[in-house]
Formats: structure tokens, C-alpha cells, sequence
């Protein structure tokens, strides 16, 4: 793999102007806050939840011995918004619920290819598994009714990652052998972004393409929503601004161009992963396979696909054709739940 974050810069600045520079100089950013939380936590070991669980029931306030920087962190959490924010934010929230397994398989397939485009972190294959069932496990709870209030197990979770985050950065900066120069730093706010933007710009064409159709009303207030929980999470408020529909889709595909295609490591580790989704999806494993393979060629594109190793097959030309009237059906019938997703995770929490 090329040791660069920032190939193609030239072509990049040209097609997407500012928004490049704003990549390049956000490799470099991280999240100061979450960084000093993380380090007054370590001498707790694994009782710094618990603390902060502690903190968000009863008040930082009523906590004598929180550390300062913990206190810090929590105070500078985003206010809670205004009730007509949060009915856009349940509106576009339960939009998204509706479409049950199609939002899976697209979480699923977009977490394939951020994971193969990112440069790796020292983990084992199986890490790098169990932290993508994480991520499921963290949209399934943000996307329950309310799972952004204060409280809320959307919004621990979202907090939680964004603590795992910093010690993650800690941990792969204390091997020695991460090189910030070529790769900025770990965990930066430009790889922040990409999730934002796979679960909102990428997601919102992904099931129009399935054939869901959402009202202006709905894509906008699932876009507060994320404005919400990427603040929660520790975005910066650079990033915050640019939540919409242009400059989400816009980065998405300046990512894919200046980070470096999959090598072959990264490829057999996409593989691993997609046989892990496969045998977990609730069917036939092969024909799971060959499912987030199609769509992922489908909805994300040859060249991606095939960037992770993903041969085309049948699947690519057949579900163009039968995805569509499919969905249509499931909203006539009221929509459905995320039980490929759930059904995941849980498989991958006890491997």
C-alpha cells in the first residue's frame, strides 16, 4: 500500500476545490478533548465506563473525584436541541428504519470498503471483524426512537466510540511504528467524516437506487440528525457545517480518489470480512456472499468493488431488476426491521 493519505492532490483540488484542502489539513486533527478524557482515564482500566455512566445519570456536578479533563469533555458535549430539530431528527431517523434490511446491507457494504481503503492499525483479522460488528451494533442503537436523547443508549454508545476512538490513537501511536507524516494521525477527523458520509450521502442514494423513495423533508431531517450525533462523536465543527447531500457525496468519492486502493492484504481481509457478514446473515452463506458482493458493485461501483477483490458476478446485473419492485412491496407493507444487522452483530459479539 502506498504510504500516503493524500495521492492524486492535484486532480483532487481541481475537482473539489476547498473541500480538498480541508482533507489534507483535517488529517492532521484530531479530538483534543476526547485525547485528555482518555489519558486521566487509563490508570481506571476497564472501571472508566462505569464512571462515565456514573456522570451522565446523576451530573458531572455530584462526581468530586471525576478527572478534570473527563469533566471537561462532558461539558462541552452539544446542547440538547430544540423539539422541532428533534422531530426533523425523528422524522428522517424512522425514514431510514423503515427500509429494515436494505439500510443493513448498505451499512455492511460501505463498512467494507472504508475498512479496506484505510490504512491498517496492527490489528488481527478478527479485531478488524469484531470492531466492524461495533459499528453495526452502534447504528442499530443510534437509529432506535430517541437513541440520540441524552441518556439514551444511541447516545452512549456514540460517546463510547468516541472514547474507544482516542484510546485507539493511543494505542497505535504508542507501537512506534505508525508513520504520521505519510498517514496523519490515527483515527483523524477526515476518517470521522467518511463514516458520516457513507451513513448519510451514500446511504440516501444507496436505498434510492433500491427503489425507497423519501420526501425532501425526510433526507434533510436525517441530515440534522447526523449534524447531531457526528457532534456527539466529536467532529469538528468545520466538518459539522458541511452535513448535507453535496458535500457529503462530494467526499465520499475525493476519499476514495486520494487514499490508496486495497493491496492484497487488505483485499483478503475484505474477503475474511464478507465471510464472516455472510455466515451471519440469517441464510445461505454462499448466496449472502454473493448478495453484499452484488451490491456493493451495484450501489457503490465496479471499480470499488473490484478495488476489494470482489469478482462480478450474476448478482450485479439481477438485482438492479428484482431490488427495486421488492422494496416497493416492503413499504407498502409498512417497511421492516434491521434483522440482518442484528442478527450480525450478535453472531460476531460471541465469536
Amino acid at each position: 500500500m502506498t504510504m500516503s493519505r493524500f495521492l492524486n492532490g492535484a486532480e483532487a483540488s481541481r475537482q473539489y476545490g476547498v473541500l480538498a484542502g480541508h482533507y489534507a489539513a483535517s488529517l492532521m486533527w484530531t479530538d483534543p478533548l476526547a485525547d485528555a478524557a482518555a489519558e486521566a482515564l487509563r490508570p481506571l482500566g476497564e472501571s472508566w465506563w462505569p464512571m462515565i455512566l456514573k456522570a451522565l445519570d446523576a451530573g458531572a456536578g455530584t462526581m468530586p473525584d471525576m478527572p478534570p479533563a473527563l469533566a471537561a469533555l462532558l461539558a462541552a458535549l452539544p446542547p440538547e436541541p430544540t423539539e422541532d430539530l428533534w422531530a426533523a431528527m425523528e422524522m428522517g431517523r424512522a425514514a431510514i428504519a423503515r427500509t429494515g434490511n436494505s439500510a443493513a446491507l448498505i451499512v455492511q457494504c460501505t463498512s467494507l470498503v472504508i475498512d479496506g481503503w484505510s490504512p491498517p492499525m496492527g490489528t488481527s483479522s478478527q479485531q478488524a471483524i469484531r470492531r466492524l460488528a461495533e459499528t453495526g451494533d452502534w447504528w442499530i442503537k443510534l437509529h432506535a426512537p430517541d437513541g440520540l436523547r441524552r441518556g439514551a443508549e444511541g447516545y452512549k454508545a456514540t460517546l463510547r466510540l468516541r472514547l474507544s476512538n482516542a484510546f485507539r490513537r493511543r494505542a497505535v501511536r504508542d507501537t512506534g511504528t505508525w508513520d504520521r507524516r505519510a498517514l496523519g494521525e490515527p483515527v483523524n477527523q477526515d476518517d470521522l467524516f467518511v463514516q458520516v458520509s457513507a451513513f448519510t450521502a451514500v446511504m440516501l442514494e444507496g436505498l434510492h437506487r433500491m427503489g425507497y423513495r423519501l420526501t425532501q423533508a425526510e433526507k434533510d431531517g436525517y441530515y440534522v440528525f447526523w449534524r447531531h450525533a457526528a457532534a456527539v462523536l466529536g467532529l469538528h465543527k468545520t466538518w459539522l457545517g458541511m452535513i448535507d447531500a453535496e458535500q457529503c457525496g462530494q467526499f465520499w468519492k475525493m476519499w476514495l480518489l486520494v487514499n490508496p486502493s486495497p493491496n492484497t492484504q487488505a483485499q483478503a481481509q475484505a474477503n475474511r470480512t464478507l465471510d464472516a457478514f455472510a455466515r451471519t446473515g440469517g441464510g445461505a452463506a454462499f448466496l449472502d456472499r454473493a448478495l453484499l458482493s452484488g451490491m456493493t458493485h451495484w450501489l457503490l461501483g465496479r471499480d470499488v468493488a473490484q478495488g476489494l477483490g470482489m469478482p462480478n458476478g450474476p448478482m450485479t446485473y439481477l438485482l438492479p431488476a428484482i431490488y427495486p419492485p421488492t422494496s416497493y412491496l416492503a413499504q407498502r407493507l409498512g417497511g421492516s426491521r434491521e434483522r440482518r444487522l442484528t442478527r450480525t452483530v450478535a453472531a460476531l459479539a460471541r465469536s
